[in-house]
């Protein structure tokens, strides 16, 4: 955008908080309000529908596709399976933030 990164540490607090914010929306809409109501309508298959579903909803980036669905059906299986949200909260931070994290922090400490 024009602006230099170092020593602007205000970056990658906005950063981080916004990565925090917006996974935890997602994941908390997505594994724990709308897996559980698709559970009811398509059983032990929801991971599938479910996982081509949130993959759908990443098409505003649709070069992300094929990449991003592997991952979109796995969270979806493993929160189906374990009943369990926050493995899919850590997984998706992860691979949202912690590449951009890096790259921003290292620019900054420059």
């Amino acid at each position: 955008m024009g602006m230099p990164l170092a020593g602007n540490w205000w970056i990658l607090a906005i950063l981080l908080g916004s990565l925090v914010i917006a996974t935890l929306g997602e994941e908390f809409w997505w594994r724990g309000y709308i897996l559980p109501r698709q559970e009811l309508v398509h059983g032990k298959q929801t991971w599938i529908v479910h996982g081509l579903m949130w993959a759908a909803f990443h098409l505003f980036a649709p070069w992300n596709l094929f990449v991003i669905l592997p991952g979109c059906l796995a969270l979806s299986y493993v929160a189906q399976r374990l009943k369990n949200t926050w493995p899919a909260v850590i997984a998706h931070g992860l691979a949202n933030g912690l590449l951009v994290l890096i790259v921003v922090a290292m620019g900054i400490v420059r």
